[in-house]
């Protein structure tokens, strides 16, 4: 075995989905059209126990069903890989790495194709403990990529169902109680690449509908439209694939997501102020042709004869564009309209029958973002083409828009202070609009409005004044809601049981609450909907928080199990206060 195949560590892609949503077809169109060599692991529980087996070129197979015919495979079928993460599958990593050793060859590329039923999440964080614990296998490997396909033509009956996995074997074999809503959610929600398959199944309206949904559940994942798996192979397979999400744990997925969050309150606050001003601010522009009583454009005009439009200047740096024709066969320099444009400090932009120019502008002047800008609407309505330096901004803006065409929208609920869990069922939870409500014993949900009911997905760490130490996860999607233990807060945790990694502590540590000594104890939950009213929404689960009264009454009540100390708080209270104070 060659020293450079053995440490080299060998990317692995997992590729999840609902059985039928087009996975195998993908990865097979992948293997046909690649150059590189790339060895599968196909994760098939099968209602036959079969040892786990090396398939090499196996012609008895139907092809359309396996990539055994395409590519060295090991078939697993002794159950769910991510029940078996550590055992089966971890030992067909070793068999995939021992033949490529044996051949003196490495593998470009390891691509897992889970069962339809596997959840993606569970097996990441198995790589990732397994990593931290520094087991063997992962000096070779690494989980590089992760990748779900999801079935255009089914999403939203699936979004909607009340069933679970059981109940729903055309999803996969193996899957038990847990809601098909629940598993549809975290495959979408945990991926580098969300591969939307069979959009020729959709109008275009119901795309930029299904688009703007997955945007808003994962907006950290390049979203991938295409028909019969047919993706652009170098961008999601390829050697200098970009991904974030395979590194993260779900604490770390949850601050994706409520920075999201966060920067569209942020965009959306600015695009507020920007009209705000456009408003308020006066607007001069010259007359050429007449007395300013005379000027459609005062008037609210588009200019003279159609022909002219005015140039209105404000008091900040945004500029519109203006534009006059030509006569047929007329020159630019012969213009005099151009001429004494020039002449007047003009700018403004010849359109031509034949001739389309194709010019560049930036987003560096005022921190202007991209979705706001308006020299990319007036281009778009035009026919210019543009580009920009950030390598997704056509993806964000397409997004950005269909989400604001749909109404939909996220903002993240942040509070320093615990729910009341009898309010929180009264007032809240049981608005909801799931059918599965494991928080209120499965009751059905109340009957009226409420500005709740327009949440589609919200998720995030939530704390209850029933427990201290318990941070809780609150989880809803689609027909589903549940809260679950996600461990303690940091704060009740000793110092020395902390990650040793700096920069994991220092995250922890900007979670701490600054003002008091309840540590990282908070609410911080994603709110993502369609046409959802925050502040009503907000002043609901405000309607559930302590009041002043019972939060001294929760601060006695649980003085007596006090956080274990932790240093290294003080120590950076510490270095912010004024030196006068320390």
């Amino acid at each position: 075995m060659s020293e450079s195949i053995a440490s080299r560590r060998t990317p692995v892609t997992m590729l999840s989905g609902f059985l039928g949503a087009g996975k195998t077809t993908l990865l097979r169109y992948v293997l046909e059209i690649s150059s590189e060599k790339i060895a599968c692991i196909v994760n098939d529980v099968a209602a036959v126990n079969i040892d786990a087996k090396l398939v090499r070129n196996d012609k008895s197979r139907a092809s359309n069903n396996t990539t055994a015919d395409l590519t060295d495979t090991i078939e697993l079928a002794n159950g769910c890989a991510c029940c078996n993460i550590q055992d089966e599958l971890f030992a067909s990593f070793e068999q995939v790495l021992a033949l490529a050793d044996k051949r003196g060859e490495p593998y470009a590329r390891i691509v897992l194709e889970n069962s339809g039923v596997a959840e993606p999440q569970n097996i990441r964080d198995k790589f990732n403990e397994a990593e931290a614990a520094g087991h063997p296998l992962l000096d070779r490997i690494e989980l590089d990529t992760l990748v779900t396909v999801v079935d255009c033509g089914t999403f939203l009956k699936d979004w909607a169902t009340r069933a679970c996995l059981a109940q729903r074997p055309d999803l996969g074999e193996g899957g038990g109680l847990r809601p098909v809503v629940d598993l549809l959610v975290e495959q979408i929600e945990c991926a580098d690449f969300v591969v939307l398959n069979k959009t020729d199944m959709l109008e275009e309206a119901q795309r930029e509908e299904l688009t703007a949904i997955v945007a808003s559940l994962n907006p950290l994942a390049t979203i991938i439209p295409c028909v019969q798996g047919k993706v652009p192979i170098e961008r999601v397979f390829g050697r200098n694939v970009h991904s974030v999400v395979a590194k993260l744990n779900i604490e770390g997925q949850h601050r994706g997501a409520v920075a999201a969050a966060k920067n569209r309150m942020a965009q959306e606050e600015e695009e507020q102020k920007r009209v705000k001003e456009k408003h308020e601010h006066k607007h001069e522009h010259k007359h050429e042709h007449g007395k300013g009583e005379d000027c459609e454009a005062c008037k609210g005009g588009h200019g003279h004869g159609g022909e002219h439009k005015h140039e209105h200047k404000h008091g900040h740096k945004h500029e519109h564009k203006h534009e006059h024709k030509h006569a047929e066969g007329e020159k630019v320099e012969d213009c005099k309209a151009c001429a004494e444009e020039k002449a007047d400090g003009h700018k403004h932009d010849h359109h031509h029958h034949h001739h389309h120019h194709m010019h560049k502008h930036t987003h560096e002047e005022d921190g202007q973002r991209h979705e706001n800008c308006e020299a990319c609407d007036e281009e778009e309505s035009e026919g210019h083409e543009h580009k920009h330096k950030h390598h997704h901004h056509h993806h964000e803006r397409e997004e950005t828009r269909a989400a604001k065409r749909f109404g939909i929208r996220n903002f993240v609920y942040s509070r320093r202070r615990p729910f009341h869990p009898q309010r929180l069922k009264e007032m809240v939870l049981k608005w909801l609009p799931v059918t599965v409500n494991q928080a209120i014993d499965g009751e059905a949900p109340a009957e009226g409005d409420s500005p709740i009911k327009t949440v589609m997905r919200s998720k995030g760490f939530m704390w209850l004044s029933s427990s201290h130490s318990t941070a809780y996860y609150w989880s809803h999607a689609g027909q589903h809601f549940e809260i679950r233990d996600e461990g303690d807060w940091w704060a009740a945790v000793p110092s020395e049981d902390w990650p040793t990694d700096s920069t994991q502590q220092d995250i922890i540590l900007n979670d701490f609450d600054e003002a008091t000594d309840l540590g990282d104890r908070r609410q911080e939950i994603v709110f993502i909907g369609v046409n959802m009213d925050e502040a009503k929404i907000s002043a609901q689960l405000d309607s559930a928080l302590l009041t002043d009264g019972e939060m001294i009454k929760y601060k006695e009540r649980w003085a007596g199990q006090a956080d274990p100390p932790h240093p290294e708080v003080e120590a950076r209270r510490a270095a912010k206060r004024p030196k006068a104070e320390v």
